[in-house]
């Protein structure tokens, strides 16, 4: 009995070691020059949802070819449970995860957002009842954080295109030979202090041009007369930031003035002011405006001419009227003579 109670025990102990729990460990670095890697995000975001853990790709550029070479599906075909590879984002490309595709619109968790979800009610509620700038703050720094929209066409940022998680390989091979899988009974959770940077990395326009730079907080921009309209998009520097004001705006002519709001991790907000200036329209000499005065000019000389033309209508006949007088007293005159004669 003795022996058959230890047998138990360590068979329990071997159960419990064959069913324990594993949880993966990203690849990736968190923080880069910029904030947080997107790589790192993104790989993040696909085993949080999809619960996949994803080998080390390398570049976010370069995460398309490696997945495909390592049995993933890929495709140029948007899908939602997928990840977004843009090859022209940046030098180093950028990814992020599809949640969904609605028509032309990508619903994508990446390291330059999340975004504000502007339709919870806690949010609509939070703002109309603010009395403040510092209120709005508040609300913003609090706000439900939802997936962030781009559209497929128009494509911004160059779409290579996309690695379908629902068809990923059973035992995906690691191209990293440091990742590792320990034990989630030993993993220690680390505890990191929220970051305070609300500072943009840029600022980019559909029309005109931001020369930016991270010691202004205000920009003056001119556009001509035929743009209507402007989408604004912003990269922060730090991917725990979020930015409110990105979107498509349209322009009155005259200043147009729109604020991009950037709220760090620990809420602390900072403010971007655009004073973008649409151009007035040009005045034009059309045709029909020229048309009218060729017919007052014209008009003119007809006038002029058929006034000459009474004047001297009336010139004769006062010559001619007098030259008949002149004849008549001369011929009076000249019977006078001869009468005298006789």
């Amino acid at each position: 009995m003795k022996y058959s109670g230890k047998i138990g025990v360590l068979l329990l102990l071997m159960l419990l070691g064959i069913t324990k729990v594993h949880a993966a460990t990203n690849p990736y670095v968190q923080t880069g020059p910029y904030g947080t890697n997107c790589t790192w995000y993104a790989w993040n975001m696909a085993y949080e949802k999809a619960g996949l853990a994803l080998p080390g790709f390398g570049n976010a550029k370069e995460w398309y070819n490696d997945a495909k070479n390592a049995g993933y599906s890929v495709g140029t075909t948007p899908r939602a449970n997928s990840i977004i590879v843009w090859g022209g984002w940046t030098s180093y490309g950028h990814v992020g995860y599809v949640e969904r595709v609605d028509g032309n619109t990508l619903f994508v968790w990446d390291s330059t957002g999340p975004c504000i979800d502007r339709n919870d009610p806690e949010f609509i509620e939070c703002i109309a009842n603010g009395v403040s700038e510092e209120t709005d703050k508040i609300c913003y720094a609090n706000a439900k954080r939802v997936a962030c929209e781009y559209t497929i066409s128009p494509d911004r940022y160059g779409i290579t295109g996309y690695i379908y998680l629902d068809d990923a390989p059973k035992t995906p091979s690691y191209s990293n030979p440091t990742t590792s899988i320990p034990d989630k009974e030993t993993t220690q959770p680390i505890v990191e202090p929220k970051s305070n940077n609300a500072n943009l990395a840029n600022i980019e326009l559909s029309s005109g041009e931001v020369l930016f730079d991270p010691e202004l907080l205000e920009y003056d921009v001119e556009v001509g007369n035929e743009v209507d309209a402007i989408t604004i998009s912003a990269i922060v520097e730090d991917g725990t930031a979020t930015v409110d004001g990105m979107g498509d705006y349209s322009l009155n002519v005259g200043l147009n003035e729109i604020k991009l709001i950037v709220t760090a991790e620990d809420g602390s907000t900072k403010e971007y002011l655009l004073r973008i200036t649409r151009d007035e329209p040009q005045e034009q000499v059309l045709p029909e405006e020229v048309e009218p005065e060729v017919e007052e000019v014209k008009k003119a000389d007809s006038q002029d001419r058929y006034l000459w033309m009474t004047i001297m209508g009336i010139e004769i006949v006062v010559l001619l009227f007098s030259s008949i007088i002149l004849f008549f007293l001369f011929k009076k005159r000249k019977q006078k003579n001869i009468e005298k004669e006789k």
